[in-house]
């Protein structure tokens, strides 16, 4: 007898959001701008309930200073298991506190602060099954 896989996805609380959104590094910010939705991946780090990533001055992200509705999301899918989370939070932006530091990849003047002050903030641990087409390629 052959066993089905078995599949879920389950919520995630608050306390397990902020555990997985601090181990991890980079996250997507998206808001709508005058030219239409943006997404862009940053580093960040999170403090006091707070997620915090620095900027370049003049860059399409510093303009996040002024006060912005905006959601960050966070996910990682292993994709061989098709097991994994993702914490989605919804804020708004605001400068970062002068003490708040992150981590950035990218070299140069990231001197701008952002704070994302969270608002909502879900999660799911998510598990699937390939397609016989997808366990092939």
């Amino acid at each position: 007898m052959t066993r089905e896989p078995v599949t879920y996805f389950s919520r995630l609380d608050a306390d397990e959001c902020w555990a997985l959104l601090a181990d991890a590094e980079v996250g997507r910010i998206a808001w709508l701008g005058p030219d239409g939705i943006n997404i862009v991946p940053v580093n960040y780090r999170t403090r006091e309930g707070v997620i915090v990533f620095h900027t370049a001055p003049g860059t399409m992200l510093a303009t996040l200073l002024d006060a912005t509705d905006v959601s960050f999301q966070v996910d990682e899918i292993d994709k061989e298991s098709a097991i994994g989370w993702t914490v989605l939070a919804r804020g708004a932006t605001a400068p970062a506190d002068a003490a708040a530091k992150s981590i950035s990849w990218v070299e140069g003047d990231r001197t701008v602060g952002i704070a994302i002050e969270v608002s909502v903030l879900a999660g799911r641990v998510v598990s699937g099954t390939k397609s016989e087409e997808h366990r092939n390629e």
